[in-house]
């Protein structure tokens, strides 16, 4: 690999038009039909998910054969982009440190834990020839309320999630990889999902500046900024993603951002349904975007690259504005050259068993007990143990995340049962419980869950001691009353479940504290 930057002033319209676009792949390698629309549309970047991982060996393959091939394709090496932010939503997790979410770091009673864990997600992207992450998230979760946000932001204030995401940013910056800071202009306040459908965020301009942009404004040195689908009325009538007073006159002009602007996701429906791949890709390109984000479908990817040369055949689109972007993506690729040619070799990715532990350290002591007595188990306890459901598009599946099994492989004699779905389990846990003088209960997005909900209040009005565990960080608390003994976690991994049965068996203590 050369790692050859092609200058923009070189580059011929199609080029420009394929480094201004970040597509994703559909499998484990690089497939004749993906080879074939990098080569016919001069595609020269790309974004990963976990239906692209199987483990290290098999992703250093693929990338350096990607690498080579846009290389040829393109004279110049891809940025290649991921979501690792940690906890729930990461794409690489088999072999790799598993990295803890970003609540978790914010309770945590390791020190520097947000630039500890941004350092090593940014080093074990790099050994893979992965170069630019897109965390962290900046929303900020007033009173940790919004399920939308929850473990992904860093807390409840906006001076809380400016220390601990600048902190991130500046760790996997420290490692030579990118990072890029999310979602312009901050959505904490939204509960609609923007993969699903438009949210429109009401707030005054003075309120957006002084309370969801703060953190924004304050870490202009991220190498990236992805913005936001929500629609901001205060400032404009489309989404902030096609928004030229956000991006251009706000970001660029009033806050003074230089890094690159990349775009949210632009198959969710809050762009398809209102505007369509291919006006919204303009309409993106005209408002600020430096590079669009098109992950899943070739015939979306085609159609914004065909609608976006159309638009540079009619004047609607200058030449010259995509040869500024092609020039800010150049740059971003010159700073990260030199570490891809340290970093990304031919040898084996090589596991950091130090690197493990702190992360179950930082996992271990961010356990929190909010009120009442810790966690307990003996001969007289019912156990009761949730399973993980993905709970929003951006969290990923993985393998080894389930405590029920955990917990009766350490707790033999004990009785372990799981949530269900069905409408009796109130009833059913309410009789076994009879039989026993405590119950022990783990919760994991109980607020979206009726059973949980039901059987947990059940048991509170029971008269029996009830320990209630939320894994999911504390919104579930909200939902339970009379709650005696309550403790959290901030993440559903396989981190988090050692850490559940070492504190039962008395190896750990909760150290944690509730992110501001």
């Amino acid at each position: 690999m050369k790692y050859n930057i092609k200058s923009a002033k070189d580059m011929t319209v199609d080029e420009l038009i394929g480094q201004v676009l970040m597509i994703g792949l559909p499998g484990l390698e690089l497939d004749a039909d993906s080879a074939k629309f990098i080569k016919d549309y001069k595609i020269g970047n790309y974004i990963l998910f976990s239906r692209n991982y199987k483990d290290t060996k098999q992703m250093k393959s693929f990338m350096k054969e990607l690498y080579e091939y846009t290389e040829e394709i393109t004279d110049s090496f891809p940025l290649v982009s991921i979501d690792q932010e940690g906890g729930m939503v990461v794409r690489l997790f088999k072999d790799v440190t598993f990295p803890a979410s970003p609540l978790t770091t914010a309770a945590t009673a390791v020190s520097d834990a947000p630039y500890r864990t941004g350092k090593i997600i940014g080093s074990d992207m790099l050994k893979m020839g992965i170069n630019l992450n897109l965390a962290p998230c900046l929303e900020i979760n007033k009173d940790l309320l919004n399920p939308l946000v929850n473990i992904r932001g860093y807390g409840a204030t906006k001076e809380a999630v400016l220390k601990h995401a600048s902190a991130f940013v500046h760790g996997v910056q420290d490692s030579g990889a990118l990072s890029c800071i999310k979602h312009f202009p901050g959505a904490g306040s939204s509960t609609k999902d923007s993969h699903l459908e438009l949210p429109i965020i009401e707030e005054s301009k003075e309120e957006m500046l002084d309370y969801n942009m703060y953190p924004f404004t304050h870490i202009l040195e991220s190498d990236g900024l992805m913005s936001s689908h929500c629609l901001f009325k205060a400032f404009d009538e489309v989404p902030s993603t096609l928004s030229k007073v956000l991006l251009t006159d706000v970001l660029r002009g009033q806050i003074g951002y230089e890094g690159l602007i990349i775009s949210d996701g632009m198959e969710m429906k809050a762009i398809t349904v209102h505007y369509g791949i291919g006006k919204g890709s303009v309409m993106a390109l005209n408002a600020g975007c430096d590079i669009l984000l098109l992950c899943h479908d070739y015939n979306e990817q085609k159609e914004a690259f065909d609608t976006v040369k159309k638009a540079v055949e009619d004047g609607e689109i200058s030449v010259e504005l995509l040869r500024e972007k092609a020039e800010r993506i150049n740059k971003a690729k010159a700073k990260i050259a030199d570490k891809m040619k340290a970093n990304f070799t031919d040898g084996d990715y090589v596991v950091v068993d130090e690197e493990h532990a702190l992360m179950q350290s930082i996992v271990d002591n961010s356990y929190t007990l909010i009120k009442g007595n810790d966690p307990k188990i003996d001969a007289d306890t019912l156990v009761i143990s949730s399973n993980v459901r993905v709970a929003s598009i951006a969290e990923d599946e993985f393998d080894e995340r389930n405590l029920t099994k955990a917990l009766k492989a350490s707790f033999p004699e004990n009785e372990v049962i799981q949530f269900t779905k069905d409408l009796s389990f109130t009833e059913e846990v309410l009789e076994k419980a009879q039989r026993y003088g405590k119950v022990l209960v783990y919760s994991y997005d109980a607020y979206n869950d009726d059973v949980q909900k039901g059987t947990i209040n059940a048991l509170l009005k029971s008269g029996k001691e009830v320990y209630v565990v939320s894994i999911k960080g504390p919104i579930d608390r909200q939902y339970f009353q009379g709650l005696a003994n309550y403790a959290c976690l901030y993440e559903y991994t396989p981190n988090s479940i050692r850490s559940i049965v070492k504190q039962l068996k008395g190896e750990i203590a909760l150290n944690g504290k509730i992110p501001e």
